[in-house]
């Protein structure tokens, strides 16, 4: 993200989960797999709701605390299987019938990067004034369990409303860049190989990112990495050079992994336990199956 993207605000951010289950309760998956998960997950989240429901009961959320009117709704999923459809039910039910609307899919958790930055531009180029950013998933039949043993899929979904300027909300963040790399594997590779994959494309991203804004990673207080296991975050951040104590958390053992939902989920607990000071500026990582994404973001009063 460069030039006239910068400085897109996140506000009035808000998330809905299923219902608390156990990891132990799972069956299906090899117990080497589900071992280390049940140990480090605990919980993760299931909801008999729709997609869209999920989705449009967290943005129900936003719009109340914000107050505002959006002009434009950016849906975010990747297992609706009905997008059109739901994109319709959303806006009616949030009395947005007249909003313009658009859905977006394709880096599966790593959707959060792509959506802001094609809000960022519209916002940027004056074509909309209020975005609503609404991230919602559940896991497939048979694939509750990450094959990559990293975590457990839960059904949730996150929103906030997105703004060229910053709005009246009490807590909310300035987007100042975003980098992705892509390196795309059609074929089967080992768990070491896609690991090692994703520390070569975090590491450039982050570099990107830092070149972007002109900073180093001693300038950002904090970094914020997807629900994967306790123990694969701390990899991630030795991997990436950043300090262990600098990472917050998101709420891995009592949601698991929310799809691209996680990073806004854990920014809207830290904004609100008051752990993410004003001021303070965060390097969030997003990833899906091919790509990393660096977000760089600030806390503004």
């Amino acid at each position: 993200m460069t030039g006239p993207s910068r400085g897109t605000y996140l506000s009035s951010l808000a998330h809905v989960c299923g219902d608390r289950r156990k990891v132990a309760e799972l069956t299906g998956a090899p117990e080497e797999l589900l071992a280390p998960l049940v140990r480090e997950i605990v919980h993760f989240r299931e909801s008999g709701q729709d997609i869209w429901e999920l989705a449009a009961a967290s943005a129900g959320r936003t719009l109340a605390e914000s107050g505002a009117r959006p002009d434009l709704v950016v849906y975010v999923s990747e297992n609706d299987p009905d997008v059109t459809g739901s994109l319709a039910r959303i806006t009616d039910r949030l009395r947005l019938t007249s909003a313009n609307h658009l859905a977006l899919a394709g880096r599966d958790c790593g959707n959060l990067a792509p959506a802001l930055e094609v809000a960022a531009a519209l916002l940027a180029g004056g074509r909309h004034r209020r975005v609503l950013l609404l991230l919602a998933d559940r896991a497939l039949t048979g694939r509750r369990v990450m094959a990559s043993g990293l975590s457990v899929f839960s059904d949730g979904a996150a929103s906030c409303l997105l703004t060229a300027e910053p709005t009246a909300a009490a807590r909310q963040l300035r987007l100042d860049a975003v980098a992705s790399s892509t390196a795309v594997r059609t074929a089967d590779s080992s768990a070491e190989t896609a690991i090692l994959s994703t520390v070569a494309l975090a590491a450039r991203s982050i570099t990107a990112v830092l070149d972007d804004v002109g900073a180093t990673r001693h300038d950002f207080a904090h970094a914020v990495l997807p629900n994967y296991r306790p123990t694969a975050q701390q990899f991630l951040m030795a991997a990436l050079k950043l300090q262990q104590e600098r990472l917050l958390p998101g709420p891995v053992t009592e949601i698991g992994h929310c799809f691209s939902a996680d990073v806004l989920i854990a920014l809207q607990q830290h904004l609100e336990a008051g752990t993410l000071p004003p001021g303070n500026r965060v390097l969030a990582g997003v990833s899906g199956p091919h790509t990393w994404s660096t977000l760089a973001l600030t806390r503004i009063p």
